[in-house]
């Protein structure tokens, strides 16, 4: 649904956006991260049709968001970051004014309007004015407007920035059913541990470049060169943390001693050395609790990007 490639973006003498090239499919949420100034809003920005790139291509639902931008506009929802609600105006009155720029008929607005409202759990909020609204429900609203048109493609620019907890989880929830509806959805954040619980797919941005790119598990496993095995003992046994600093592939972390009940370790063997180490322990007599891989995360690996760890 989604098509980019080798996207450019210069401001003056300034490259923001710098060759980058991705794509997102129906139904999927691919997470787009990067610190500030990696491009990512630029990026965002020239899907939607509001900056023309310096170079490239940019391809949504087959159509060109360069040389056919009405087309594209009536395809894409965008949610900006901090965008405005107009707070004289009830919730309805808000999704309404949006149904009409798009151009929808006005015996149709009513109904995609409640159906929005339906969507992002705002219909008990209809005849509220927008002002009033806490900012979580702002969100919501801000959603519902970009949703109003049914498009197939969602652009969201950080669109759980400054929600509570609680407000994230349903934001969260939200965006998962409607990629299970099919929608493509492109999501910047700088909350991670969001996006791991969220996306299929992501893409780390660098100083305008694209240094990561593809589905979630598999960037993550190919980051990563070891793996954290952590042992869980009933109770300390020295003779198991002698092994595992014995053992060729495991390298103990610093906090771990002969007197923790947890043992972890990093691990450079292979899946069949992880069996082994297991069935070691089990021999020596170590009182073994749980056994098992701690995966690597997007914090992780976003961390191992920002120290120059992937080019």
């Amino acid at each position: 649904m989604i098509e980019i490639r080798d996207l450019k973006v210069d401001y003056g003498d300034t490259i923001a956006v710098d060759g980058i090239s991705f794509q997102v499919e129906a139904g999927q949420i691919y997470g787009l991260i990067g610190p500030n100034g990696a491009g990512k809003t630029t990026t965002i920005k020239a899907i939607a049709t509001l900056l023309e790139p310096t170079y490239g291509e940019i391809s949504v639902g087959g159509a060109s968001a360069i040389h056919d931008p009405e087309k594209t506009r009536g395809m894409i929802g965008y949610m900006p970051d901090f965008p405005p609600v107009y707070e004289d105006l009830k919730v309805w009155e808000f999704v309404d004014l949006f149904a009409a720029a798009y151009g929808l008929p006005v015996e149709k607005r009513a109904f995609e309007v409640n159906r929005c409202l339906e969507v992002t759990d705002l219909v008990t909020k209809r005849n509220v004015l927008c002002k009033t609204l806490s900012r979580g429900m702002k969100q919501r609203a801000l959603l519902a407007k970009t949703l109003v048109h049914e498009p197939p493609v969602l652009l969201l620019d950080e669109p759980a920035a400054n929600l509570d907890p609680k407000a994230r989880i349903e934001m969260r929830n939200l965006l998962k059913r409607l990629a299970q509806e099919g929608k493509a959805i492109l999501v910047s954040s700088h909350v991670l541990t969001e996006l791991q619980d969220l996306c299929d797919s992501i893409g780390i941005m660098r100083e305008g470049r694209m240094v990561i790119d593809g589905k979630l598990d598999e960037v993550i496993d190919q980051a990563s060169a070891t793996r954290t095995i952590q042992v869980e003992l009933l109770h300390p046994f020295p003779e198991a943390y002698l092994l595992l600093m014995e053992h060729p592939h495991a390298h103990p972390l610093e906090d771990t001693n002969e007197n923790s009940v947890s043992l972890v370790v990093n691990f450079d063997g292979e899946v069949e050395d992880v069996a082994n180490l297991l069935r070691s322990l089990v021999e020596r007599g170590a009182p073994v609790k749980s056994f098992h891989e701690r995966k690597a995360g997007v914090e992780e690996l976003f961390l191992s990007v920002e120290a120059g760890g992937q080019s």
